[in-house]
């Protein structure tokens, strides 16, 4: 008996039904048809089914680099909503080493952090608990380095440095330099002791003629600075040193920067022609204090990657402006000079509406700026400025009742058993912005004994125009839009123990479930399981 011919197979769905039938499924399902076949592949990406979850899109805690602490800390709103962010980073090789090295988080875009300690970058995705370590570096010390990655456009990233401002060379105090040390053989091998020692001197002479040569371009592969430093002896001996950079033009152009790209997986050399004019010389420059702000906050200043540009707050008063699509650069003034910011901290950020600038003057005076650039003009709009004073001594964020009262975001810690304890329903991962913990500035009772100011910025809500701020080791968030305050919680690990307590750099975090990572964790538990679908597929 002949076999029945088999029924010929059913015509594929229109694009636009299957979209439609795959719209309606949760992400970890919707991230396994991806991988049916081609075509469904191609549908899903091209409707960005898979974007609108895997995408930053809420704010889920804090990390928090502290002064003589020994790593980072995340300040998080406890949820049982996948996925559970590793905010003590375990799943790097090197946790154990990390605990113990004062390591620090560099920089945040999108979901990614640009972690450094032991000179040595890792690139990582807490959400993904996926990293990669980058490829060694020289020099990492003359650099701040930046972090750009847009998971919308690409699932690559690129790590930015941009040179320190080359300082003054000091004269040498006789007392600095170490001991002379000879040549013992040398010594009884010659019959004539002061030949031996005149033949040090030319040598030292000689030194000097050839490393007081004019330094090499800015465009070298070593960057700004001379690969070439004079010994302590021979510093001593020149005097009062050459000032080599202080009449350059600052920043130069073309501007070459070293950067490291994830599709390419090395550092290269890449260069930026200037559009307009230089912000001064490096003397100019100089006037500006290396950190913004008192001792204590931010180590250097931040940056801001929006739409295909990276804003860098440079020292010096002024952003420099790169165009990562045509290689043009260009430098403009932040809202406020540098005699002013020696007064307050300053603070560029993200929000709602692009780019942000923050200053803080007095401890209480906060003036938020908004960068526009709609008309082809580069100008700051005063957003907002209010007087803090008011809220700062709320009872609510009064030293005793912190102490007894908890916030709803809690530090991370190994063990942290009230972190565990207190993980919010499914359908409270979101951090609500318009209902937890808010203090009113209406009708507020100050308390007369006790009265501090803001300690730091901690950086900008991406996508509300809401800042977050540390008073006295109290995480508050203000509302530009309304005014209001709210109490967040403690910032104040239970071992820190230090009497110059502090905090130095700050980011909110928003997590992303894409990324070109190659390494990651051995973790089994589902919620792994479902942040490395997300980010192979």
């Amino acid at each position: 008996m002949e076999d029945a011919e088999m029924p010929p197979p059913p015509p594929p769905l229109p694009d636009d039904a299957l979209a439609a039938i795959l719209r309606q499924l949760p992400p970890r399902a919707l991230a396994e048809c991806r991988r049916v076949c081609k075509a469904w592949r191609a549908v899903v990406d091209a409707r960005g089914l898979l974007l609108q979850h895997a995408l930053p899109h809420a704010v889920r805690g804090i990390f928090l680099t502290y002064i003589d602490y020994r790593r980072p800390r995340f300040l998080a709103r406890p949820s049982s909503e996948p996925p559970r962010i590793d905010g003590n980073l375990t799943f790097l090789p090197d946790y154990r080493q990390l605990r113990h090295s004062h390591g620090s988080i560099l920089d945040h875009c999108n979901g990614l952090l640009l972690l450094g300690f032991c000179g040595v970058f890792y690139v990582v995705n807490p959400a993904t608990r996926r990293w990669e370590r980058l490829p060694p570096r020289m020099g990492l010390l003359d650099y701040v380095a930046y972090l750009v990655f847009d998971p919308a456009v690409s699932p690559h990233y690129e790590v930015f440095l941009i040179p320190r401002v080359p300082e003054k060379p000091r004269a040498i105090d006789p007392r600095e330099i170490p001991p002379k040390t000879y040549d013992v053989s040398r010594l009884f091998s010659s019959f004539d002791d002061t030949l031996v020692m005149e033949d040090a001197e030319e040598e030292d002479e000689l030194n000097i003629e050839e490393l007081m040569q004019p330094p090499p371009p800015s465009s070298i592969e070593e960057g700004f600075f001379p690969t070439k430093r004079l010994p302590l002896s021979l510093r001593w001996k020149m005097g009062e040193p050459h000032d080599t950079y202080g009449l350059m033009e600052w920043p130069p152009s073309p501007c070459t920067l070293h950067v490291f790209s994830s599709s390419t997986r090395q550092w290269e050399e890449r260069s930026f022609v200037r559009d307009g004019e230089a912000v001064g010389t490096v003397k100019d420059v100089r006037l500006d204090s290396v950190r913004s702000g008192p001792w204590y906050g931010p180590r250097w200043r931040y940056g801001v990657y929006w739409q295909g540009t990276l804003y860098v707050h440079c020292r010096g008063a002024f952003v420099m402006r790169l165009s990562l699509k045509n290689g043009k650069y260009q430098v403009f003034k932040t809202p406020i000079d540098i005699e002013e910011s020696k007064h307050g901290q300053t603070h560029l950020g993200r929000s709602k509406n692009g780019v942000y600038f923050t200053a803080l003057h007095d401890y209480i005076q906060l003036c938020v700026w908004n960068l526009d650039e709609s008309h082809g003009q580069v100008e700051w709009v005063l957003k907002h400025h209010v007087d803090l004073g008011p809220y700062v001594s709320h009872p609510a964020t009064h030293l005793y009742y912190r102490d007894r009262v908890d916030g709803l975001w809690i530090l991370e810690d190994d063990h942290n058993d009230k972190y565990d304890n207190k993980m919010l329903p499914k359908d409270s991962s979101e951090w609500d912005s318009d209902e937890d913990n808010i203090l009113n500035g209406e009708g507020i009772n100050a308390v007369e004994e006790y009265y501090a100011g803001i300690d730091n910025i901690l950086g900008f809500h991406p996508y509300k125009e809401i800042v977050f701020l540390n008073q006295s080791f109290t995480a508050i968030a203000y509302h530009l839009h309304n005014s209001k305050v709210q109490y967040l919680g403690k910032l104040h690990p239970n071992d820190y123990q230090t009497h110059s307590a502090g905090l130095y750099e700050s980011f909110p975090y928003t997590p992303c479930m894409i990324g070109e990572l190659g390494e990651t964790s051995q973790e089994t538990d589902p919620d792994c399981r479902q942040s490395m679908l997300f980010a192979n597929s």
